[in-house]
């Protein structure tokens, strides 16, 4: 008799273990469910078919993510080039309107008109010369070198010639590593902004309106200098005049090109903000697709967690009772 309770108490108390084991490890899961939302955090839980969805997804998502990437980095670059392209134009408009309110050559205009065109030079040598995170903007390939030296410097123009610009690859003569040809001085920086599309974002100081905008330029500064070395009044109303012409001529196209620049570098922006628009978009398709497969119901987890609660308790109850058992409580 006292056999057979023993090995009939022992039975109950392996069966008893088992409820116990898998209630306990459903009740971790449920737990785990409800703080996280989550079926899951291990892919064996999952089927072979759903695991590899969501290895396939966390691939496409970890793709379209470098890409906006790349995207937050140009982003800045191109709009600091807005902001420049926009500059210069001021800066050439503002000459032009100083230009065309000077009828005759005199020694106020020689200081007033020398004084504006300096500090023009100057200005444009700060833009074309600029730097972000280390990168020279307007140096094409050669992002790690300065790429325009001192404007101010550049020697006359012998006569108010019509523009001609250089052409890649040779380099224009106010560059830092002028005269010669670099290809890399003309490389526009370029990227992928998504899948099958790349944009070609960077600019070049060589580009043609800036030549012909520093041309213009040094054509007034020319034009002032030949008048100051005139040997009567009438030459150097006659060699002002030539040099004012041309200039005015050449600042128009200069601005007329920059204009060009500036759309140019706007169609770029807006090109690479749809591209990072349309990345999110597919990113949240499948993150949805994801939590269709990982996602659970938090508020059905938590009855469920509830009533493993209530198994466990009871079980428990059921092992301390059988623990209990003794031979008097049979007599």
């Amino acid at each position: 008799m006292i056999a057979m309770l023993s090995v009939s108490t022992y039975a109950s108390q392996l069966t008893t273990l088992a409820n116990i084991q898998r209630n306990q490890s459903d009740f971790d899961r449920l737990s785990r469910q409800v703080a996280t939302g989550v079926k899951s955090d291990d892919l064996s839980d999952f089927s072979a078919v759903d695991a590899q969805r969501l290895l396939n997804g966390d691939k496409e998502v970890q793709r379209l993510e470098a890409y906006n990437k790349g995207i937050d980095i140009v982003t800045p670059r191109l709009k600091l080039y807005s902001q420049q392209v926009e500059r210069m134009d001021t800066l050439a408009k503002t000459v032009a309107s100083a230009l065309s309110g000077v009828d005759s050559y005199s020694g106020a205009t020689q200081v007033q008109l020398g004084t504006l065109i300096d500090n023009t030079l100057r200005d444009l040598n700060a833009l074309l010369n600029d730097r972000v995170d280390g990168r020279y903007l307007w140096a094409g390939g050669n992002y790690a070198s300065q790429p325009v030296g001192d404007l101010t410097a550049l020697p006359d123009l012998a006569a108010p010639a019509a523009f001609t610009p250089v052409a890649d690859p040779a380099l224009p003569d106010y560059y830092a590593a002028a005269p010669g040809s670099d290809a890399n001085a003309w490389v526009e920086a370029g990227f992928s902004p998504e899948a099958g599309k790349s944009v070609e974002y960077g600019q070049v100081a060589s580009a043609p309106a800036i030549q012909e905008l520093i041309n213009a330029l040094r054509l007034v500064k020319s034009g002032l200098n030949a008048a100051a070395a005139a040997g009567s009044t009438a030459a150097a109303e006659t060699a002002f005049a030539g040099f004012r012409t041309e200039a005015l001529s050449q600042l128009t196209e200069a601005r007329s090109g920059i204009k060009q620049m500036s759309s140019e570098i706007a169609m770029d922006l807006a090109s690479i903000t749809d591209s990072a628009k349309a990345n999110k978009a597919a990113i949240n398709l499948f993150v949805d697709e994801q939590g269709k497969i990982v996602n659970v119901d938090t508020a059905e987890a938590g009855v469920k967690l509830s009533q493993v609660k209530t198994q466990l308790e009871a079980t428990y109850k059921i092992t301390a009772s059988l623990s209990q058992t003794s031979l008097v409580n049979y007599i």
